[in-house]
């Protein structure tokens, strides 16, 4: 199995966009985006730059993808067919990334908040037009295709529990005596509904979000994050190889979190750049820096 990080904030963008080679080819959450503003800034140039390469990025790899899963419909784990600034997104992109391929993605009406409900009623008019008919709604559900096995969890919390941002799903791949889950949006976890899941599918290599610690003092209690640290630890403990990014990846005290994790657990966690052999290319959380 090869497994290839194609845009993650270690990588200068906001996305967890995953290509992985078996006998199949999948993409998983084919999106990139940035944000907009933070620390009351727009975004960098260099922002802009990571984010035109990482679109060219998904895009490549998306034409060579047979299978395409979307956990949830955030627009930085899908395209939109419509032009985006902050995604370098448009009706091209999006028809040259769906035709043809299977979809697995999240139920549009089940377990979803109004604004994604949206989104998927729109994303899901789109591909109509486009002619697109093989669409599966992942949730709860597994695949055989070839000597590959997909599956996908219930829809669980977008963060803790109750979470006003919705439900994602998370998508296991098995081929030749090898398992890969990449848990977007899961954030930390910090539901304990997420872990359970998570240790219970007992990966070999597990790709997460890590939690967003920048948000802590706004829209997260301190008790969040040590939960979420807490339920991190316990994982690493029990699975070989952890792929800790996104989210948590918006601030520069990452890095201390993860060093707290890898000495509590004495596991193998890292993040999707290093999975490249590169260092961490963070920019959102530096942004004021490019300021002053």
């Amino acid at each position: 199995m090869n497994i290839v990080p194609l845009a993650f904030e270690s990588m200068g963008v906001r996305s967890m966009a995953t290509f992985v080679e078996t006998d199949q080819w999948t993409l998983i959450d084919p999106g990139t985006s940035i944000a907009p503003k933070r620390f009351g800034f727009p975004p960098w140039k260099d922002e802009f730059d990571a984010l035109h390469e990482t679109r060219a990025r998904v895009q490549k790899y998306a034409a060579k993808a047979n299978i395409l899963t979307i956990s949830h419909y955030h627009h930085d784990h899908f395209t939109p067919f419509s032009l985006g600034r902050y995604l370098d997104s448009s009706p091209q992109f999006a028809e040259e990334m769906y035709q043809g391929k299977k979809l697995f993605i999240k139920h549009p009406t089940s377990h979803i908040n109004k604004s994604q409900q949206k989104r998927a009623r729109d994303f899901l008019k789109n591909l109509k037009h486009l002619g697109a008919r093989d669409i599966h709604y992942a949730d709860g559900n597994s695949f055989q295709e070839g000597d590959t096995h997909l599956r996908f969890s219930e829809a669980i919390p977008h963060g803790v529990e109750g979470s006003r941002l919705g439900f994602v799903i998370t998508t296991t791949i098995e081929w030749e005596n090898q398992k890969l889950m990449h848990a977007s949006d899961v954030q930390g976890p910090m539901s304990e509904i997420a872990k359970e899941i998570i240790l219970n599918e007992n990966p070999d290599t597990l790709i997460l979000s890590g939690p967003p610690i920048y948000l802590e003092g706004f829209a997260l209690e301190k008790e969040d994050v040590e939960f979420a640290q807490k339920n991190l630890i316990e994982i690493c403990q029990e699975i070989p190889k952890v792929v800790v990014d996104h989210h948590l990846l918006r601030d520069l005290r990452c890095f201390d979190f993860i060093k707290t994790v890898k000495e509590e657990s004495m596991g193998e966690i890292l993040v999707a750049s290093e999975l490249l052999g590169k260092e961490p290319y963070l920019l959102e959380a530096r942004r004021k820096e490019f300021y002053f």
